[in-house]
């Protein structure tokens, strides 16, 4: 079966302040597959709300890790995920965790992501929806309140429509110039194309940089691309974070 590992609040509030939540979060996710209680299928990012008057830590974005385990490894991962984030989490950070069954969320869930990302939520409404849904939530230190972001985060994950990937296998590869089949060789992303949903032929290049922003869109893994200067049909680069916060916010 399917299980959402919710992240949020690792890092300090100092954008100096620490590994961000998406990087621990992968390092966990190698963890549980190490120990051999699941494995790993990706992580996202999730951007929650941003204001002045409230806290939030360097990014305030949150991660979520998709893993594949059975049923009665449940127990081991929370352990597991429990420790790692207490014990790897910046000291001055307010660290959330949330670990849900796929198979238990509804639409309930995925809306309190969205609020999440324009809404000041409440702790103790986390709390009620986490048990409404059998979903495992602990919040570590500080005030709690890393348990509404990890909450999001799994909602904002299950929904489908938002965020990026920080892992998936084979992603880290990505960079240089690519044809299509050559990209989908070194990582099964799902949809490789443009606006319109035109993909390269296979004789085309594709220009990728260093660190290509791979989309969550549509349930899928999505690389969108343009044609590159000077309009050749048969060249495309992607877009960089800044067009893409343009194209597809």
């Amino acid at each position: 079966m399917f299980y959402l590992i919710g992240i949020d609040g690792t890092d300090s509030p100092s954008v100096n302040g620490g590994e961000d939540t998406a990087s621990l979060g992968i390092r966990l996710g190698l963890l549980l597959q190490e120990r051999r209680f699941g494995r790993m299928l990706a992580v996202t990012r999730h951007q929650l709300l941003r204001r002045d008057a409230l806290p939030f830590t360097a990014e305030n974005q949150a991660c979520c890790l998709l893993m594949e385990a059975d049923a009665d490894a449940r127990r081991d991962i929370e352990l597991t995920s429990r420790e790692f984030i207490l014990r790897q989490s910046a000291p001055a950070s307010d660290p959330g965790f949330a670990l849900a069954a796929w198979s238990n969320l509804s639409a309930t869930v995925d809306t309190w992501g969205q609020q999440a990302k324009y809404l000041r939520l409440q702790r103790d409404a986390a709390m009620q929806l986490a048990r409404a849904h059998d979903i495992s939530v602990a919040g570590f230190q500080g005030n709690g309140n890393g348990v509404i972001g990890a909450l999001a985060a799994v909602g904002l994950r299950s929904s489908g429509n938002d965020g990026q990937f920080a892992w998936l296998p084979g992603l880290e590869s990505l960079k240089g110039t690519l044809t299509l089949p050559a990209l989908l060789n070194f990582c099964a992303i799902d949809r490789v194309e443009n606006l319109r949903g035109r993909t390269p032929f296979d004789r085309d290049l594709i220009h990728l940089g260093e660190a290509p922003v791979v989309l969550l869109r549509g349930g899928q893994s999505l690389l969108l691309l343009h044609s590159c200067a000077g309009e050749d049909v048969n060249q495309w680069r992607v877009y960089s974070p800044v067009e893409l916060a343009e194209v597809a916010p």
